[in-house]
């Protein structure tokens, strides 16, 4: 089994597999709509209690796995759990295989957008026009980025652990912070432009970070900030189990923590500092209350960030954008190839081609969807529902099997052992349940006086009856989420 180089690269690879797009393009919004810095107390005290424990129970169990040579997820968890916890370990594979199918898609943008923003395509061009050129981009270009990204990851993990993540991420995540120090620096910098009577990026960082304690009284903010953590820090993908096995020196509770303080200054300090602000700087407070939201990242962007340091800043921006999300697609497809490496015999790089052939066929209803509603039911199926039941398997192992593999002061290993699983069991109802408007309190109201529940559209039983088999299109998505889960199966039994 091919082990990292040094703890440096094992630790930069780690970071890279958590910090990915969620950071800059989900978090900033998520906090702005749910209480601002009331949103920011309640996601530190989620990072305490659920991010951080399930790092390093995934650690932990990677790393036991590991000194008995397995590299797989569903091998690791087998080592200590028997079946149960093979099948556990294979729901990180499929979580990672559906995401990294439309992930991938993701990734094409920001490398589609840095290379017109290196050619200069944005350059001059007024704010409807950035807008528009977004779902023409979709809809025209963004199949050959996609290719493009496949073709990339196929590169860098043909290389290997050493040659190709280890080494990407060396040198792919100091860039990272580096872009954002800079560009979050200068947000702060800027100021009042004069554009408009709200146009100032201080303005957008109070917007964002000031605290509106009111919102702490309604049960969606706390679910959301638990939601925020648990997605942003890449628990449930099986990427730290499988990286944790690859190495012999890693601290579980360093190199943890380090993980998640990193992905933590990458989400509240770079995220909230870059986009918000700059924004609200050319294009005013109001346009950002309303429009607020991930396309904004990629409609709006372009525009302002020309406008206050045109193709170079545009370039950076989505740079570093690309680099997030890439290093995230890496760790996803690794832990997928060790998986069919211990399945089916050889190295994983032997089966890079297999991974990427089921990776385009997953994906290629989604581009040809551009940009609808498809990507969100293989969001909310593999990145919300599955990811979220394989983290609490790995708790689960992990309590039952192995609470000897991490050695935490006894109340931290109370926190772990009753705190985190009842936020986790939380956060799968609030995904279930999710009531309209997100009131849980009105929804409860409405329940107890008129006998039903005042479901949201978002909510995953509602969505789900309404989009699975909305289009043929949709239904060929769902066929390909059903068939990869068959496929993973088939495999074990052929093993």
């Amino acid at each position: 089994m091919e082990r990292w180089s040094s703890r440096l690269g094992a630790l930069m690879a780690l970071i890279g597999g958590a910090v990915g797009l969620g950071n800059f393009l989900r978090f900033p919004f998520q906090a702005a709509k749910w209480g601002g810095g009331a949103f920011l107390i309640l996601y530190l005290i989620a990072l305490l209690i659920v991010g951080l424990p399930m790092v390093w129970i995934e650690m932990a169990l990677g790393q036991a796995g590991g000194k008995q040579g397995y590299q797989s997820a569903p091998a690791l968890l087998h080592s200590t759990a028997g079946k149960r916890g093979w099948l556990i370990g294979l729901m990180g594979v499929y979580v990672s295989l559906g995401v990294a199918a439309y992930y991938a898609y993701l990734t094409g943008w920001t490398l589609g957008y840095a290379y017109h923003a290196l050619v200069g395509t944005f350059k001059d061009m007024r704010l409807e026009e950035v807008r528009s050129f977004f779902p023409a981009f979709l809809k025209e270009e963004a199949v050959y980025a996609w290719i493009g990204v496949w073709g990339l990851t196929a590169i860098v993990l043909r290389q290997g652990l050493r040659a190709g993540l280890e080494k990407v991420n060396l040198w792919g995540m100091p860039l990272l912070f580096l872009l954002g120090v800079g560009i979050a620096i200068g947000a702060i910098a800027l100021g009042a432009t004069g554009v408009c009577d709200t146009c100032d990026s201080h303005k957008g960082i109070a917007y964002l970070y000031l605290p509106r304690w009111e919102a702490l009284s309604q049960p969606a903010v706390w679910l959301a900030a638990a939601g925020q953590v648990f997605f942003s820090i890449g628990v449930g993908f099986a990427m730290y189990p499988v990286y944790a096995a690859s190495t012999t020196n890693l601290s579980v509770v360093r190199e943890g923590t380090l993980t998640v303080a990193a992905n933590t200054f990458a989400e509240v300090v770079l995220g909230g500092l870059i986009i918000v602000p700059i924004t609200t700087a050319f294009l005013g407070l109001p346009y950002v209350k309303e429009q607020a939201g991930f396309g904004l990242g990629f409609a709006v962007m372009p525009y302002v960030l020309g406008q206050w340091g045109g193709n170079i800043l545009i370039f950076a921006w989505y740079l570093l954008l690309f680099l997030a999300a890439f290093s995230s697609h890496l760790a996803m497809g690794w832990v997928a190839m060790t998986w069919l490496a211990e399945t089916l015999g050889g190295t994983p790089q032997r089966w890079t081609w297999l991974f990427i052939g089921i990776g385009l066929l997953m994906g290629l209803p989604i581009v040809i969807d551009a940009g609808g509603d498809l990507l969100n039911l293989y969001d909310y199926w593999v990145g919300t529902l599955f990811l979220v039941l394989a983290a609490l398997g790995h708790w689960w192992v992990f309590v039952s099997y192995a609470p000897h593999t991490l050695k935490l002061p006894s109340f931290l290993q109370i926190v772990l052992r009753r705190i985190t699983p009842i936020f986790l069991i939380l956060l799968l109802i609030g995904s279930f349940f999710q009531p309209e408007g997100g009131d849980w309190i009105r929804a409860w109201k409405h329940l107890l006086q008129e006998g039903s529940w005042l479901w949201a559209e978002d909510a995953l039983p509602i969505w789900f009856a309404r989009k699975a088999f909305a289009t043929p299109l949709h239904a060929v998505g769902w066929f390909m989420l059903l068939g990869s889960a068959v496929l993973l199966l088939f495999l074990r039994k052929r093993e």
